[in-house]
């Protein structure tokens, strides 16, 4: 297919322009200076991502429209603290959300105890976005924790969607999973601001945790010793990419251009995860955290990748003592 018969015939006009502006003053417009705003965008060498001071938002609207012509673009909904896409780069959230997959689930949106003040037609048919934007920021783990009930009341998708490095689709941009392409558009914008516990109330206590435990077994006793061996893959994937593996465990794949996904995401932590496309493959979160962070499994960088992956999965856990340290002279 030719890039012409892909692309959007004209630009971005001013209204698309004040729309993803104010899309991305409300998420990060009250975040104190030295925070980032993530724009990832799809490349012919993979997923790619650029950053902008949350005091910039003017610059990262551009950018974002000016990518948005001729490549699908995501927005990192939480501010990061530093040039990283994972959930580790998050301190804290402004923003509240939900990704409506059914085309009927916006309708619930009516019986929920507040209103979203943005919603956004991401793209695919019946496909919504939701957000409260809030009057304080909270934890990263109270946002999923309240992500997750709004997730439930609405039948939205309750897995990947509500973590906190989740990325969406910004309006003003377009999909690219068809063609013609599909515009992201905002349908509706207020400035209303809530409270998690507002926009909450009434809603079943975390109803989805159960389901999100990382460890979803007891490791076998090579793996005693290091439960992050034991990870389910679903969870590590979508933590560490910030895509939703949903019923067809599939992503994806961020080491390269992959419009259609090709990383398959196994059941048994085990088994892992394996691209199709570019047949790199792993066992644990180990082999995809150091490739998406490029650090070695082995000598001194193993010591880094271990110790932010138990911050991230496991906080308040220490990795295990080398064998040596622990046997008796």
């Amino acid at each position: 297919m030719s890039t012409s018969s892909r692309q959007p015939a004209t630009g971005p006009h001013a209204g698309e322009t004040r729309d993803v502006e104010r899309y991305l003053q409300t998420l990060f417009g009250r975040e104190p200076s030295g925070a980032l705003i993530e724009v990832r965008y799809r490349h012919r060498d993979g997923m790619l991502r650029d950053f902008f001071a949350c005091t910039d938002t003017h610059a990262a609207a551009r950018r974002t429209l000016h990518l948005g012509l001729r490549s699908d673009v995501y927005v990192g909904v939480a501010p990061r603290r530093r040039r990283g896409g994972g959930k580790d780069a998050i301190d804290r959230l402004w923003t509240l959300w939900a990704d409506l997959d059914d085309p009927t689930a916006h309708h619930q949106l009516q019986r929920l105890p507040v209103a979203p003040a943005i919603v956004i037609a991401s793209g695919s048919s019946g496909h919504r976005h939701a957000y409260w934007p809030l009057q304080h920021p909270i934890s990263v783990s109270a946002a999923e924790a309240a992500n997750r009930r709004l997730a439930a009341a609405l039948g939205a998708d309750s897995g990947a969607v509500t973590n906190a490095a989740t990325i969406l689709r910004p309006p003003g941009t377009y999909s690219f999973k068809t063609a013609p392409p599909v515009p992201v558009v905002l349908e509706h914008f207020t400035s209303a601001l809530t409270t998690a516990q507002a926009a909450t109330r009434g809603i079943a206590t975390d109803p989805c945790a159960a389901s999100l435990v990382p460890v979803r077994r007891a490791p076998a006793p090579r793996d005693a010793a290091d439960p992050l061996r034991a990870l389910d893959p679903a969870h590590y994937v979508s933590v560490l990419t910030g895509q939703t593996v949903g019923r067809s465990r599939k992503i994806s794949c961020p080491f390269h251009e992959d419009r259609t996904p090709s990383l398959h995401v196994y059941e048994d932590p085990e088994d892992g995860w394996f691209c199709f496309g570019c047949k790199r493959h792993g066992h644990t979160v180990y082999d995809l955290a150091s490739a998406l962070w490029q650090l070695d499994t082995r000598g001194p960088s193993f010591i880094e990748l271990r110790t932010r992956l138990y911050e991230l999965f496991l906080p308040g856990h220490s990795p295990p003592a080398p064998p040596r340290a622990r046997r008796g002279r």
